[in-house]
């Protein structure tokens, strides 16, 4: 009859490793209780907290990041409607490590876009444009999102008729190519960060 062995505090463990017995410890995050036998039920780090007796296996990756309201994120726009733009989202600031764990659709409602009236849409942002925004809210899809703010808005644009890369002149945006000149909700960050 082999003997069951226990594990040590660091050890690292798959889903079914046996990890002690009740007698020893309490079953922490990560663990199950089997007919008095302790198991991880993930893959991970041993962790024993001897003042609480307690067990538990914590994972050794991390989990994609969910936008949370506040974080600021960066989208590409691919549709626009008469009160809102519908963005995809590409990466939320300061997480470059993963890929967003949700649905990836977004909207940024026409009274979300700046201080201010906002006459349309159509002259805030355009198909294919990369914005800078921050969550407002996250708790029902899809995630709303908001370009209030001088850092916050268009940071990338194409050119609407020859889809150059447009150069910003104060608060317009010149087509180097063809000269077109278009407007949007721009940020002061806009062409300044790498996407």
């Amino acid at each position: 009859m082999d003997e069951k062995r226990g594990v040590k505090n660091g050890d690292l463990v798959l889903p079914g490793d046996y990890l002690g017995v009740i007698e020893e410890y309490f079953p922490g995050e990560g663990v199950k209780e089997e007919n008095g036998e302790l198991y991880a039920i993930r893959a991970g780090k041993v962790r024993i907290d001897p003042d609480r007796m307690e067990i538990s296996v914590e994972p050794v990756t991390d989990t994609p990041p969910l936008p949370q309201v506040g974080d600021v994120v960066i989208a590409k726009v691919i549709e626009v409607k008469p009160q809102a733009a519908i963005v995809q989202l590409i990466k939320i600031e300061g997480r470059n490590d993963r890929e967003i764990a949700t649905s990836k659709l977004a909207g940024i409602h026409i009274s979300q876009v700046r201080e201010g009236y906002v006459d349309g849409m159509s002259s805030e942002f355009k198909i294919g444009d990369i914005v800078r925004a921050r969550v407002i809210a996250n708790e029902k899809s899809p995630i709303q999102l908001s370009t209030k703010g001088h850092d916050l808005g268009v940071i990338y644009a194409l050119c609407s008729r020859c889809r150059a890369p447009l150069v910003r002149r104060g608060d317009k945006l010149i087509c180097p190519r063809c000269g077109h000149v278009e407007t949007r909700k721009l940020s002061s960050l806009y062409r300044k960060l790498k996407v």
